[in-house]
């Protein structure tokens, strides 16, 4: 299935603030340009079904927009909020509903039941996504197809938000998130219920059956694992699960700028921060494996940032860490930090790349199904 090029507006700009020096750092990653912008065309102007990446699983253009729009305001990030609010009042012709989610003012009443859900889900799933539970969005009437789309809306907003923060910090030395330019980043904390052993996964709603998968699955999750429950999960809405696995490989896989076991151990960070699991058994394991030692992964999952690491693996940490918050907390001083490492720039906006996909990655994982052992 091939992935088509929007041309012409780019949200991901406008996001990280529509300066010059964004636009140039993006283009050092070409393919993610048009990727990204795909994606957020996917999800908010999706293509009728049978096209070759059409999915329309009966989520309203309202819904998702304003389950995005809910995110944007969590992240505090201006023209987000500005974009995703006209988008929703073009939806309703309504700008009432869009003003409560602006003013964080109850919905109950004042919007359908199914986009008060929606949009109390993507304040969950940015917020507290490890804490998300699908009970009120099957109570509003979302079925199985619908709530993987509605998470995609709100998760794939928050990783625009996450790499629209580090794109702009990368750029002009501010985030866009009112941060102090001097603060620390966050730290994250590990713990013995992170480890690089193999875990399984379970998805809280009915993934496809394998009979179900068509040629188009497998040809959008080329270098990916078809079978598995996540994936036949996410294979409810297969046009952006096309695309996502496109952003994932380009993300992880382009040449040259940071090592591959460093592209990794940033989604370790990222991982640890929003306590999935799952996600840091995978990458941290991936990431022991790349670096030849299991040493500094294994006391990263147990202590975190605390941890005795290298100099540059403890500045990537810091980073990828500190775009995890919301809104992000990662300051100047620690991609000057990198910078005085020799980090080249395509190397930076590579770590940019990988930790603010985790973010999107994560919020599947842990809303739509759980981990052995663990409560959900």
């Amino acid at each position: 299935m091939s992935i088509p090029v929007t041309r012409g507006h780019d949200v991901l700009d406008r996001f990280a603030g529509a300066a010059p020096e964004v636009t140039r750092l993006r283009a050092l990653r070409p393919e993610l340009v048009g990727l990204e912008q795909r994606a957020y065309d996917e999800l908010f102007h999706p293509p009728s079904t049978g096209t070759d990446t059409g999915t329309d699983t009966g989520v309203s253009a309202a819904e998702r927009a304003a389950a995005a729009l809910a995110v944007a305001v969590e992240h505090r990030r201006a023209p987000a909020v500005s974009h995703y609010r006209a988008l929703l009042t073009e939806a309703t012709q309504d700008p009432g509903v869009a003003e409560r989610i602006v003013a964080r003012a109850p919905l109950d009443g004042h919007a359908p039941p199914r986009t008060a859900a929606a949009v109390a889900h993507a304040r969950q799933l940015t917020r507290a996504p490890a804490e998300a539970r699908l009970d009120a969005l099957r109570a509003a009437g979302f079925t199985d197809p619908q709530i993987v789309t509605v998470s995609q809306a709100a998760a794939f907003a928050h990783h625009q938000m996450q790499l629209a923060a580090g794109l702009q910090l990368l750029a002009t030395g501010d985030s866009g998130t009112g941060t102090d330019p001097g603060a620390p980043s966050t730290t994250v904390d590990g713990g013995p219920r992170f480890t690089t052993d193999v875990l399984t996964w379970r998805p809280a709603i009915r993934p496809l059956a394998r009979e179900e998968l068509t040629e188009a699955h497998r040809t959008a999750l080329a270098g990916k694992r078809p079978d598995t429950p996540y994936f036949r999960t996410l294979g409810h809405d297969l046009g952006i699960l096309a695309v996502r696995t496109a952003i994932d490989l380009a993300a992880f896989t382009a040449e040259g700028g940071l090592p591959r076991a460093e592209r990794e151990l940033a989604a370790t960070a990222v991982s640890l921060h929003s306590g999935c699991v799952y996600c840091v058994s995978v990458h941290a394991r991936r990431a022991a494996q790349l670096h030849g030692d299991p040493e500094p992964v294994d006391r990263l999952l147990k202590y975190g940032s605390t941890a005795v690491l290298g100099r540059r693996w403890k500045l990537i940490v810091r980073l990828a860490a500190g775009l995890a918050p919301v809104p992000a907390t990662a300051a100047d001083a620690d991609v000057q930090a990198l910078r005085e490492l020799g980090l080249s720039e395509p190397a930076l906006v590579d770590l940019v790349h990988c930790a603010s996909f985790f973010g999107w990655a994560n919020r599947l994982m842990l809303s739509l199904g759980t981990v052995d052992g663990e409560a959900g």
